[in-house]
């Protein structure tokens, strides 16, 4: 069977897009004299000093892909700040992204009926996640993002056409929906890593099944009710 296409939705749920500027609002808010982001004055970058393309260029993606099993399906570098759920309560606003993150969450785990959140992310300009599979945890996945000026990227191996395949990042919030699978079913196995340019946020959840739900769930998204 055809890996499932990585599609990417036309985002247009207000309402689902007003829970996201909230915390993105949270998060990149500037506020100060020096005009850095609220998270970028709060949080430390995690794995700063590691060159991009050792992790998101063509050579690792084919190591990994020729790692097979012995891949576990985790990234294995994320440059990006760390600690979005788990910040320390030590400090002044310590709890204030932990808090908004955990709000988040609440909110689309209860408007997208999914099984779980997969991933918290938020990246300063030049930060990644590398190549991976999450083979270790399959699943029908919405990875929503959003980005400050569109210049990053979310690209994947399509082991149909065996090529890399780009979606480029829009400015401001986007959607793309699609399947991960497990090793035991190597044709839906998706490879794929994301690099950007400019602060970028990310978050993913996944769908205990999808069917005619997967289709509900993409209409109600691009609705602009």
């Amino acid at each position: 069977m055809p890996m499932t296409p990585v599609r990417d939705i036309d985002l247009q749920n207000q309402d689902f897009i007003d829970i996201l500027n909230e915390y993105k609002d949270v998060l990149l808010q500037r506020d100060s004299p020096d005009g850095e982001p609220f998270i970028a004055r709060e949080i430390k970058i995690q794995d700063d000093e590691l060159n991009a393309e050792d992790w998101i260029g063509d050579e690792y993606m084919k190591n990994i892909i020729n790692m097979g099993r012995q891949h576990d399906g985790f990234p294995r570098k994320l440059k990006g700040f760390s600690g979005l759920k788990h910040t320390d309560p030590h400090h002044k606003n310590g709890n204030v992204i932990k808090d908004a993150s955990a709000k988040l969450n609440s909110k689309l785990m209860e408007f997208l009926s999914c099984r779980n959140n997969a991933l918290n992310a938020c990246y300063p300009p030049g930060g990644f996640i590398s190549w991976h599979n999450n083979a270790n945890a399959p699943g029908y996945n919405i990875i929503i993002t959003y980005s400050e000026t569109g210049d990053g990227w979310f690209d994947y191996w399509d082991n149909d056409k065996k090529e890399r395949v780009r979606i480029q990042d829009k400015q401001g919030w986007q959607a793309k929906m699609t399947y991960f699978g497990p090793y035991d079913n190597p044709d839906k196995l998706c490879y794929h890593a994301a690099y950007t340019d400019c602060y970028r946020i990310t978050v993913a959840f996944v769908f205990a099944e999808a069917d005619n739900f997967w289709e509900e769930v993409i209409e109600d998204l691009e609705n602009p009710c």
